[in-house]
């Protein structure tokens, strides 16, 4: 690669180079662009900023626009920025920045987090989670295909993640291998949400479809309405692709009735990949059938058909596994209890020990266990709650099983925030004590802890004590430190956690580190704002406090502690800022009348000068006069960027207009110099070509009268645009029917002019 020299661009159209000092222009330059210095030659990389995000890598690039790798100035982080097409007009804004606002309220490790939407250097940009292990499409390309069970595990991810979207009144509309993500921990998250859908939504009815066609639902060629059943399709096309190395079809077309014909007849997934399951197969084979009504009803029945693969393909459930099974938990049963783990040994068959039979015979103690567990992972506290709560009443006085589904219970409480439960759950491990254990230790340790929790004192991490179930312990601790606002002690305790390794035997703790994980961050993110924030003072200090805060409160998972904590300093300091500008008011009223005072004698000189350089036709130069002023009163400046406005919609209404001219002339009576005219045949900046018989005839722009202008000009008015230009020139000459006229016929066909309107209701020319 060539050597580059970097250097920031600010927000001005230049840069200097740092070899030689030259002026260069970068205002057309894309991001991160090479620019070549005129003078020396030097090839200079500018690094871009979009308010105060800063561009440091090109991380991809698709159909929507470009994604960087970006650093936020403001909180210190590195996050992933979708920079979108500069052709996404105004128009777009209002739908992306709903579709953005939903999104972020979609908080699951299953979807990649959306922090916020913003404007700037006139483009839009997403500002998302960095998420930087790559894509699936990245894997497929690099493997060809994946094996059978991380197939299923990313299914089961971005099924819970589209699930939890759906909650929120999302569907996705493109779901594809380049749209899922994997973190470093390689849980799948899925992204985009709803953006598909605004970018092209015409593209159903021009014949062609708009989207990676290997992916695309039936229905939507077939201009049928979508719905989640949608995303179920195009998630089980992109799982065949995945473990069959081929997308679910031959051939390549972006014709909308080639497509439909290939899709109505999909591959058979055994046919391509004989190595894969029956069960997979099939389940893949009803999400990617033609018929929406044919395919699961629901994100849960995808989850449980695909978890139910996963473990056929591991061998839990497989019947001729079972025999065996059996035959081995009954030579094996006794050397298990010695160590107290026969219930947390996940066997591979469900075989049926002594101690589960001494349950209510119809009560698996295992499969009850493991339901429980599901369900602390899948966030259904209050069923983990009910279920562990049933197992413990099942198997009272026999351990460890009973002091486990306690301590299950009690830690789902924690996560649903239900204190009294919580504590009545480890009131119950203490009242227990340590009888019935074959492991004596294993009674010991879980009896500390359950005391450790309740009391509510805090526990450093060097005091909870060596055992194999120290993961939990510190699991369970840091919750509670959580629950009682000692963020700081939690963080330790989770770190921990996190970073542990359960024993085999114990395997099923360490399936609690997603959630550890995000308490941990939720954590960390609080803590951080509270060493940058937590003395302000000012009504400015308070502010940035608040708007961070907002930011971190979007972050955070809903309706936890931490979250509760962060609502309350919301609100503390909101009033806090209520009563500083109660009592700052009548400064504050009194230095912007001095403002007021200082800054409109210049805002007014400035019109007068404005309107005499329009009724001159020199609309560049009105404008240029707007840009000199200096203004801060927020009133001012606004009026400011109304009549700034204004000017540069004059110069391209007078551009467009000579282009016209040039181009197709105008027929029709043109009054000028008391003569009458046929017409227009052309025009430049300073005259008008008028059409007299057999030649024309030049005059001055300011001899033909302002109205025929408008006449001229309405004449080529053939859409919105052209109508609002039309609009803002009666404006200008004073026709205010006229102006009301076209300005309300352009804010009709293109709402987002609406909020630009109102500068010319509320301004007299």
């Amino acid at each position: 690669m060539d050597d580059v020299t970097i250097a920031k661009m600010s927000d001005s159209d230049t840069i200097s180079c740092p070899r030689c000092g030259a002026t260069v222009g970068i205002v057309d330059a894309e991001p991160l662009a090479r620019v070549p210095c005129p003078e020396c030659g030097e090839r200079i990389r500018a690094t871009r900023f979009y308010n105060h995000f800063e561009l440091r890598e090109t991380l991809g690039s698709g159909g929507m626009g470009t994604v960087y790798k970006a650093h936020d100035m403001q909180l210190e982080r590195d996050v992933a920025l979708k920079l979108l097409r500069k052709d996404l007009g105004p128009e777009y804004a209002n739908q992306l920045q709903q579709e953005a606002r939903i999104t972020a309220s979609v908080n699951h490790p299953h979807v990649v987090q959306v922090f916020s939407f913003g404007r700037d250097h006139d483009q839009y940009y997403l500002v998302m989670e960095l998420v930087e292990r790559g894509t699936l499409d990245d894997l497929i390309a690099e493997r060809k295909k994946l094996t059978e069970e991380e197939v299923l595990r990313t299914g089961i991810e971005v099924a819970r993640g589209l699930r939890a979207a759906y909650k929120k009144g999302l569907i996705h509309r493109d779901v594809k291998p380049a749209n899922i993500l994997f973190n470093d921990d390689g849980m799948a998250k899925i992204s985009d949400f709803g953006l598909a859908g605004i970018v092209e939504p015409h593209a159903q009815t021009s014949g062609a479809i708009w989207g990676t066609p290997y992916y695309v639902a039936p229905e939507r060629l077939n201009n049928q309405p979508e719905d989640f059943r949608s995303d179920i399709y195009s998630l089980g096309a992109t799982l065949f692709h995945a473990v069959a190395g081929r997308p679910p079809f031959d051939g390549e077309t972006m014709s909308a009735a080639d497509l439909r014909a290939l899709k109505n007849n999909p591959l058979k997934l055994k046919d391509v990949a004989p190595e894969v399951s029956r069960p997979t197969a099939a389940a893949i084979a009803r999400m990617i059938a033609p018929d929406p009504r044919l395919r699961f009803d629901s994100h849960d029945a995808v989850i449980q058909a695909l978890q139910k693969s996963k473990r056929i393909l591991r061998g839990e459930s497989e019947p001729w596994r079972a025999k065996a099974a059996l035959a081995l938990a009954a030579a094996t049963l006794f050397a298990l209890l010695l160590f107290g783990w026969v219930f947390f040994v996940r066997p591979r068959a469900p075989a049926k020990s002594a101690a589960m039979t001494s349950a209510t015979p119809s009560f698996d103690v295992n499969r009850e266990f493991d339901a429980g567990r599901r369900q602390i992972i899948d966030g259904s506290y209050s069923k983990a709650r009910a279920t562990f709560a049933r197992l413990a009443s099942e198997t009272k006085n026999k351990q460890p099983i009973y002091d486990w589904a306690l301590l299950n219970q009690a830690v789902a409480a924690l996560l649903d925030q239900q204190d009294s439960i919580m504590h009545q759950a480890l009131h119950d491990v203490e009242n227990a004590g340590t009888n019935n254990f074959a492991d004596p230790s294993l009674g010991t340790f879980l009896l500390d802890i359950a005391k450790r929790a309740n009391a509510r004192s805090t526990v450093a991490l060097s005091d909870v004590p060596d055992h194999a179930a120290r993961p939990f312990a510190l699991f369970l601790l840091g919750l509670t430190d959580v629950q009682l606002g000692r963020f700081s002690d939690a963080e330790a305790l989770l770190i921990s956690f996190v970073g542990s390794q359960p024993r085999q035997t114990l395997s099923w703790i360490g399936e609690y580190k997603p959630i550890a994980r995000k308490y941990l961050a939720d954590s960390q993110d609080i803590l951080k704002w509270r060493e940058q924030y937590g003395s302000a003072k000012t009504t400015t200090e308070i502010t940035r406090a608040l708007n961070s805060l907002q930011d971190v409160i979007g972050r955070l998972q809903k309706n936890t502690a931490i979250a509760t904590e962060a609502l309350l300093s919301q609100k503390t300091l909101a009033a806090r800022l209520r009563d500083l500008e109660a009592a700052n008011k009548p400064a504050q009223e009194k230095q912007r009348r001095h403002l007021l005072a200082r800054e409109t004698p210049q805002l007014t000189a400035a019109v007068k000068a404005y309107h005499q350089l329009v009724a001159k036709y020199d609309f560049a130069g009105a404008a240029a006069v707007m840009r000199k002023v200096t203004v801060t009163d927020p009133s001012l400046k606004q009026t400011q960027d109304g009549y700034q406005n204004a000017a540069d919609w004059l110069v391209e209404w007078k551009a467009t207009l000579i282009n016209d001219l040039n181009t197709h002339g105008y027929n029709g009576p043109v009054a000028a110099n008391n003569i009458q005219y046929s017409g227009a045949a052309g025009a430049t900046a300073d005259k008008l070509r008028l059409k007299i018989p057999h030649a024309v005839a030049e005059t001055d722009w300011l001899k033909v009268a302002p109205p025929i202008l408008l006449t001229i000009s309405s004449s080529f008015a053939t859409n919105a645009d052209r109508q609002w230009r039309c609009g803002v020139f009666a404006w200008a000459i004073g026709q205010t029917e006229a102006a009301q006229r076209l300005l309300d016929a352009a804010s009709s066909a293109k709402p987002s002019y609406r909020e630009a309107r109102k500068f010319f209701d509320q301004t007299k020319r």
